[in-house]
């Protein structure tokens, strides 16, 4: 499975390019020992050199499952072999990327009408103490993240689609996902969309500097995860980046060692939740990691989208420039709450502004750019949860999820499809945060 960022929420979708490789799948298996002799079997074929006929086994997922590689993508046989309880396709999720425009206003942090009240939250906090991971396209050079970001890692396996020559490794950088006509199931080519970092700015971009914009959580710092890459990202490369930002043990990856407070993800492909995902996310929740994450563009309800239809995620809608639902988001039950998220219109101005870079392809110069979708929401709502960890470091993730829900504003425009509580509101709920850990000292 390939994830797809959303900056208007991309459905996700395999690639031609990924269509000419072999078919990948992650295996579940009822017990280690059934995975044990699976693994062992795929060795022992590939020495005697009949991998051509066997399944080839590339890892063992942090959550639990195993990635098997096939030749000629006839996935029923892996479903016989001895102990297997599910096949999953190893989908790539991909950026949401439909509008890029300029804007010169940051309306989404103090409008009175669809505003998150930022300021008010500010007088409470700006986000010290508190550590946000964004899994995305990874990070680009910007003066607004001067001092704000820690060591972060490149999660893609898959050279070809990281583009920087090896697999897994310690840097995050954003090598671009642009592509040519032809590729990732489009008959056109793409620029590079810089998705990480736009979202990374939403949150963090630094206070103080003549640069331009504030994030959300200032004062916080940012873990960029690579995890999306040409065509998108694979499903087991995200699971595995979920784990280990949550303070998991990732085989081959250098512990983190702490768990971040919260991780972003902008990103989703349609379906339902993944094992791989739900489990990886069931395992950050228990180490006290909140998950938020877009929850989609396709104009659809939110639960044919994974994974903002996983378990215990806070899955966040968009608002349009009046207050309305925005026309491109997903909606419905499943969503926990919405945030400004733009109109994708031909007025850049209705827009979020955030951090960029120029380059059609490769890094060229670090600027600021305007984006709509259900992904730049997402990142708003990561940032207030900062904010609240860094209010009360001792809150819980499902108390979390409730302070977001009591705290929302009523909705300032029509949502009859559902939009969660209602917008989210940074102030009501840094303050009533700060109120109950109060109550909670002696």
């Amino acid at each position: 499975m390939r994830f797809t960022p959303f900056v208007a929420m991309a459905t996700l979708a395999a690639s031609n390019y990924v269509a000419a490789e072999s078919a990948r799948y992650i295996v579940h298996f009822a017990d280690q020992g059934a995975a044990h002799t699976a693994r062992s079997a795929s060795r022992t074929a590939v020495t005697a050199r009949h991998a051509a006929d066997t399944p080839r086994h590339l890892r063992s997922l942090a959550a639990g499952g195993e990635v098997f590689e096939l030749t000629n993508d006839d996935a029923s046989r892996l479903a016989t072999l001895p102990g297997v309880t599910s096949v999953e396709e190893d989908v790539l999720l991909t950026p949401n990327t439909i509008v890029d425009s300029l804007w010169k206003r940051q309306w989404y942090m103090h409008d009175p009408k669809v505003g998150v009240d930022a300021e008010v939250a500010w007088k409470y906090t700006r986000g010290a103490g508190a550590v946000v991971a964004v899994l995305d396209t990874g990070i680009t050079p910007h003066p607004e993240f001067d001092g704000q970001l820690l060591p972060g890692y490149d999660f893609i396996s898959d050279a070809g689609a990281a583009r920087d020559g090896d697999g897994r490794d310690a840097d995050p950088t954003d090598m671009g996902n642009w592509s040519d006509p032809g590729e990732c199931l489009s008959s056109l080519g793409k620029a590079s969309t810089w998705h990480g970092t736009h979202m990374a700015g939403l949150i963090v971009a630094r206070a103080g500097n003549r640069a331009g914009i504030i994030g959300l959580a200032p004062e916080a710092k940012l873990i960029p995860v690579r995890v999306l890459g040409r065509c998108g990202g694979r499903t087991s490369d995200v699971a595995d980046a979920i784990v280990w930002a949550s303070g998991g043990d990732v085989p081959g990856v250098p512990s983190l060692g702490k768990r971040v407070d919260v991780i972003n993800l902008s990103m989703g492909t349609t379906g339902a939740c993944h094992p791989a995902l739900k489990r990886a996310i069931e395992q950050a929740r228990s180490r006290g990691t909140v998950v938020v994450t877009s929850a989609g563009n396709d104009q659809k309800n939110v639960n044919t989208n994974t994974p903002a239809n996983c378990p215990g995620v806070v899955a966040v809608a968009a608002l349009g420039r009046s207050g309305a639902m925005a026309s491109y988001s997903n909606f419905g039950r499943g969503v926990t709450l919405s945030a400004p998220g733009g109109n994708l219109g031909e007025r850049g101005a209705d827009d979020i502004l955030s951090t960029w870079d120029i380059g059609k392809r490769g890094r060229e110069r670090s600027v600021f750019g305007y984006r709509g979708g259900t992904s730049v929401a997402s990142p708003q709502v990561a940032a207030l949860v900062a904010l609240m960890r860094s209010a009360d470091p001792d809150i819980g993730v499902d108390e979390v999820t409730a302070q977001l829900v009591d705290n929302a504003r009523p909705l300032p425009g029509p949502c009859p499809k559902g939009c969660g509580a209602g917008l989210m509101d940074a102030g009501a709920t840094v303050d009533a945060v700060v109120e109950d850990r109060g109550r909670r000292r002696p």
